[in-house]
Parts: C-alpha cells; sequence; structure tokens
C-alpha cells in the first residue's frame, strides 16, 4: 500500500516539477487502455498440435507523462480465463520511449503494440500473444523515406524472457523485421529472430541451444485495404545448434501467405480469406526435449507440409493502420470471427476463433 501511494503522489507532482522558465509546464498527461477478448477452440487430430479451449479477456492500462519526443508511462495488465478462479496472470508496465519523425525507441517492459508489426506465427505461436502482451527489454525502430513519404522501416528489440537462477534457465531473443516498398506493387522485406536458450545455475545437465529463424520474402499486392488481395512468398530458415556438439541443424523450407478482402457493407463489415502454406524440411529441432521454451512458433510447422486456410468475418476494424505506425496512441477497435482449417499430412483439424480488441 505503501509503494503504491509513492507512486500516486509522484503521479501528481511530476508535472508540477518539470516546468519552464515562464512556469508553465512542459509536460502532457498520456494515458492507454487496450482490452482484448479471445475465444480459441483448437480440435486436433494431428501429432504436431494439441486441442483446447482458450477463452478469457485481457485487459492493460498505462498512464504517464510526455515532454517534447520523450515519455515515460507505468501500469500493467491482468489476465482473465473464464472458468478459473483469480486471475490467470498479472505483471507491471514500466518504460520510457522516444518518439521521432525517423526514429523511435522504447526500454522497460513495454506493451507489443509499441511494434510496427507482429511476428508471423511461424515465430510466435498466437497462444503466446494472448498471454504475453508484453515485452521486456529495449525497442529500436527507423523508418525510411522516399519523397518525403515513409516507403520502409526497420525495427530492432530484445525481449528477455526469463533470468537466470538455479530452477530457470537464462533465456532472451533479438529481432529485427523490415519491409521497403520497391515499386508499386512490389514490397520486398524479412522477419529475423536470434533465441539465446541457456543454462540454471549451478550443476545441472542442461545444454546451451543457439537458435537463429529467418524470413526473407516478397509481396505482391493489388488494391488496398479490406478490398484488396496481397501474396507473400520466401524462404523459412529454422538453425539450431547444441553448443556441446557444435553442429547446426539447418532446416529450410518455402512459406507462402495468400490474403483477399471482400467488402460486404459500408460500415466496415467484410469477409476475408487467407491461406498460409509451409513446404520444407521440419523447423522445430529437439521440440521434444524443450517445447515451447525454445520454439515459440505454432508446432504444426513441426510438419513438413502444412496449411492453414481461415475464413473470417470481420464485423468492426477501424483506427488500425498498417503502413509503419504504430497503435497505441489512436482509437482503434478490431472484432472478427474466424473458422480455421489445418491440413497436415493427411490429417485436417479445426479451430474457431473470435478476437475482439479495443486500443485508446
Amino acid at each position: 500500500m505503501k509503494k503504491i501511494l509513492i507512486a500516486a503522489l509522484l503521479f501528481i507532482l511530476f508535472p508540477l516539477v518539470i516546468t519552464g522558465a515562464d512556469g508553465k509546464s512542459r509536460t502532457q498527461s498520456i494515458f492507454h487502455v487496450e482490452n482484448f477478448g479471445f475465444f480459441d477452440n483448437r480440435e486436433v487430430h494431428s501429432p504436431y498440435q494439441f486441442s483446447g479451449t482458450y477463452f478469457g479477456t485481457r485487459l492493460g492500462a498505462d498512464g504517464g507523462f510526455q515532454f517534447g519526443n520523450s515519455s515515460v508511462a507505468a501500469g500493467g495488465y491482468v489476465i482473465k480465463d473464464f472458468g478459473q478462479r483469480g486471475l490467470s496472470a498479472s505483471d507491471w508496465t514500466l518504460y520510457y520511449r522516444y518518439q521521432g519523425d525517423r526514429f523511435s525507441g522504447a526500454f522497460g517492459s513495454f506493451p507489443r503494440s509499441l511494434l510496427f508489426r507482429e511476428l508471423p506465427d511461424v515465430f510466435v505461436d498466437e497462444v503466446l500473444r494472448y498471454y504475453t502482451p508484453n515485452l521486456s527489454g529495449a525497442l529500436f525502430q527507423m523508418k525510411t523515406y522516399r519523397y518525403g513519404v515513409p516507403n520502409g522501416y526497420v525495427e530492432l528489440y530484445c525481449d528477455w524472457l526469463s533470468r537466470q537462477s538455479y530452477t530457470e534457465r537464462e533465456i532472451f531473443e533479438i529481432v529485427s523485421d523490415g519491409e521497403w516498398h520497391a515499386a508499386l506493387p512490389l514490397t520486398f522485406g524479412y522477419y529475423a529472430r536470434l533465441t539465446h536458450f541457456s543454462v540454471r545455475k549451478g550443476t545441472t545437465p542442461d545444454r546451451v541451444y543457439d537458435k537463429l529463424m529467418l524470413n526473407p520474402y516478397a509481396t505482391f499486392r493489388h488494391g488496398l485495404g479490406k478490398g484488396g488481395f496481397s501474396l507473400t512468398a520466401g524462404l523459412m530458415a529454422s538453425l539450431n545448434r547444441d553448443r556441446n556438439d557444435k553442429i547446426w541443424k539447418k532446416p529450410i523450407g518455402f512459406l507462402s501467405d495468400a490474403r483477399l478482402g471482400l467488402p460486404l457493407f459500408r460500415n466496415g463489415t467484410a469477409i476475408e480469406l487467407r491461406d498460409r502454406l509451409y513446404a520444407g524440411q521440419t523447423l522445430m529441432s529437439n521440440y521434444e526435449l524443450y517445447g515451447t521454451l525454445l520454439h515459440r512458433g505454432d508446432p504444426y510447422y513441426r510438419s513438413s507440409f502444412y496449411n492453414r486456410t481461415d475464413i473470417s468475418l470481420i464485423l468492426l476494424h477501424k483506427g488500425f493502420d498498417d503502413s509503419f505506425s504504430t497503435h497505441i496512441y489512436r482509437t482503434s477497435i478490431d472484432c472478427r470471427i474466424t473458422a480455421s482449417f489445418h491440413y497436415t499430412e493427411s490429417i485436417l483439424d479445426y479451430s474457431q476463433q473470435i478476437h475482439v480488441r479495443l486500443l485508446f
């Protein structure tokens, strides 16, 4: 209780401390809220995925002060799984952010919504995103311009997942992604991630692993917004090394993602068809030993052939902008219902999702 009172007092007094020579405050208060409701039911026969239902809601909020291009914010999030007593998870949000025209960044425990975009599901499974809304570390972002108009970006961040102790491994990830609009309708980009999977303190049988994932791609786009079509295709590599034997395992394959939007009504209702395909060598070496601690992508990608088809009814989609700008500083709402069909090695699985997300 004492810590809460001190934090509240600092929150009130901070604008009085940072003032100009004329006595006027140079700061302005900022406040952000995210509410995300999710229903994800998986009916699985494949040996690569798991049946189950994830049904709950997540509420996060942070507030602070902005002075010039800099801001500081503090808050937290809570997650409630329906049918379970108490909260499923909760944590603090504490970060510094710099936001300029060309460069921006953050340091601390900050929301994923500060990213230009999320990693695809081959890198991070949807369920992990449900329950880990924050990143802990540092973020650097840079936009590129052509004739004064943004035409690309690069971002780099470190996410510290686990601190080394006698019971926990040291685990962190260094992630980078970028995209460049070469000439309409072509776009080139990449996703890359290096995972350091270390050992616990003391004498243990643990082994140190290094994992590098890389996905360079090209995208063809036709049309804009919900009525557009896009096709992304590229290579998907997942290199994994056990430092004991120093032998790199180098699975590689082909990855594509096709989307088609069909507007229905002027109020924003639309249907989106999406198909993701992977064909190649199995990507998640040693999954049976370390599971999602080492391999955070969708387990379906353990198959040498995986196809996922989504049919989504978009009921609301306002305020979100996919062109190199973060979402957390304006009101945005997204509501969609999705039926997903997963095909691996002659087995067809089915899942359903309902996502409702509000940011302001």
